[in-house]
């Protein structure tokens, strides 16, 4: 069992049945909240701006899995998209120092 299956049960003790604005794009998470009988008015998407270079690698591949892609976007969520999306090189990665990013 996943903890996502679990995750609306804490939402119920809480008291809450509806929710105005989910910002998350996993579609387990959803799927859960929305099958627990919680109302989702709006899914939000993370901002493209907020998402750094590398990170795109994980979620251009989480999109094309399943994660929710606004209304705007889907079309562009194709396999040739992820096959052309790159990440970091191994060259980058033994530049940065243990301590880099801390």
């Amino acid at each position: 069992m996943r903890f996502q299956e679990l995750m609306p049960d804490s939402l119920h003790w809480l008291g809450i049945t509806k929710i105005d604005d989910l910002v998350s794009m996993s579609d387990m998470k959803y799927n859960a909240i929305v099958g627990s009988g919680i109302q989702v008015l709006n899914r939000v998407a993370i901002p493209d701006e907020l998402i750094p270079a590398d990170a795109h690698v994980e979620i251009d591949a989480k999109m094309y899995a399943g994660y929710y892609v606004p209304e705007d976007k889907r079309a562009t969520v194709t396999e040739d998209l992820v096959k052309m999306t790159k990440g970091r090189s191994l060259d980058d990665d033994m530049l940065a120092g243990p301590m880099d990013g801390v």
